[in-house]
């Protein structure tokens, strides 16, 4: 595998790029496959301190805490909702060009409903073959699960690419080959006031789309 590129580093805290289709922390379900984690420890040869996730299928930044007193920090920041997430995705048809989608998600594996919210911009269109696609830009305000790709999916233009949500028939123009399929939703970047040093910080990676 190449080498994993390192966006961002402190004392505290590192951000990397997570490619599509790995695991940001070693599953049980598949035990012989190593997540972000694991290799990026294999990798700089130190411990990491999980304070996030994000879906496996989806690419883009993912941080993690240097030591203890980081990581409950950053874990405290993540769970009361005090980092701003963007996400930029191609969608399948026109969006429009600014909206927010509230409605409540199940949470997995249960029939308990949520509240959940995202906002978005289009930023644009592009037609492929007679079919169109949108390139937008997300903020999710909760962090339900599968949260963008099932909004988008409710308002009928589900994320390209997605194996779960999506229908291939719709997105099918997009790739240039079967092996180029993957779901194209990224992680592009966080925004917090830092734990330890208390300043404000925005680390971004770039779209890998």
């Amino acid at each position: 595998m190449a080498k994993l590129k390192v966006i961002y580093r402190d004392s505290a805290i590192i951000g990397v790029h997570k490619p599509s289709g790995i695991a940001t922390y070693k599953e049980s379900r598949n035990e012989n496959a190593d997540g972000l984690k694991e290799l990026l420890e294999e990798q700089l040869t130190e411990r990491l301190f999980p304070v996030h996730r994000i879906d496996a299928d989806t690419s883009g930044l993912v941080l993690f805490a240097l030591d203890s007193k980081a990581a409950a920090g950053m874990t405290r920041l993540f769970k009361e909702q005090q980092v701003d997430k963007y996400y930029m995705a191609w969608c399948v048809g026109e969006v429009p060009k600014e909206g927010s989608i509230t409605k409540a998600l199940k949470k997995n594996k249960s029939d308990i409903s949520e509240s959940a919210r995202t906002d978005y911009e289009r930023v644009k269109v592009m037609k492929i073959g007679g079919q169109t696609f949108s390139l937008v830009h997300m903020f999710p305000f909760t962090g339900r699960f599968h949260q963008i790709r099932r909004h988008f999916d409710s308002i009928g233009h589900a994320v390209v690419g997605d194996p779960l949500y999506g229908n291939p028939e719709t997105w099918k123009g997009f790739f240039k080959s079967e092996n180029e399929v993957r779901l194209l939703l990224l992680a592009e970047s966080v925004e917090f006031v830092h734990p330890l040093t208390r300043k404000a910080i925005r680390i971004k990676t770039k779209i890998d789309f």
